[in-house]
C-alpha cells in the first residue's frame, strides 16, 4: 500500500510541478505555446490538461476518503472524550462519597470510644457500689446477733421485764 501512495504521490508532485512550469512561464501564448517547449507544447497542454483532469479525479476521491476517515478519527476522539469525562466524574463523586464515608465512621468510632468510656467508667462505679454494699452487709451481720437459733421478739429482753408491779400503781 505504501508504494502506490508513494507512486500516487510522485504522480500528483509532477502534476503539481508541471502546472507550477506553466504558470511560471506565463502559460501558453496565443498560439497556445508554452516558452521553452517549443512544438512539443501543444501536446503537452493538450496531455497536461487532459492529464490533469483525469488524474484529479483521483485525488479528489483520496481528498474526500481522508476527509472521512479525520471525521470518523474527529467522532470516535469525541466519544472518547465524553467517556474520559464522565469517568472523571463517577471517579470525583466516589471520592466525595468515600470521604464522606470515612468522616461519619471516624464520628461512629469516636462515640464508641466515648461509649466505651463511659460503661467502663460505669462498670467500676458498679463495683465500688457491690463491694460498698457487702461491706454494708457485713457491717449488718457483726451487729444484729440475729442468729437461726435466735428468736427476734425475744432477743433483748428478759421474761420478767413485761411483768407490771400493781403495787407501786395503787398507792
Amino acid at each position: 500500500m505504501l508504494e502506490s501512495e508513494s507512486s500516487q504521490n510522485s504522480h500528483v508532485a509532477s502534476i503539481d510541478d508541471n502546472e507550477i512550469y506553466i504558470d511560471v512561464v506565463g502559460g501558453g501564448n496565443k498560439r497556445g505555446n508554452v516558452y521553452g517547449l517549443g512544438v512539443l507544447s501543444k501536446r503537452f497542454n493538450s496531455s497536461t490538461s487532459a492529464h490533469s483532469t483525469t488524474s484529479q479525479a483521483p485525488v479528489v476521491h483520496q481528498i474526500e476518503e481522508i476527509r472521512e476517515i479525520i471525521q470518523k478519527l474527529n467522532n470516535e476522539l469525541m466519544t472518547k472524550h465524553v467517556k474520559e469525562r464522565s469517568l472523571e466524574e463517577k471517579m470525583e463523586l466516589l471520592m466525595k462519597n468515600h470521604e464522606e464515608q470515612s468522616e461519619r465512621m471516624r464520628k461512629q468510632d469516636e462515640f464508641m470510644r466515648k461509649q466505651n468510656e463511659l460503661m467502663r467508667k460505669q462498670n467500676e462505679q458498679m463495683c465500688k457500689q457491690n463491694e460498698h454494699m457487702q461491706q454494708i452487709m457485713q457491717h449488718i451481720q457483726m451487729n444484729n446477733p440475729i442468729s437461726g437459733s435466735s428468736n427476734p421478739t425475744t432477743s433483748g429482753h428478759h421474761k420478767g421485764d413485761n411483768i407490771r408491779d400493781d403495787s407501786s400503781e395503787e398507792d
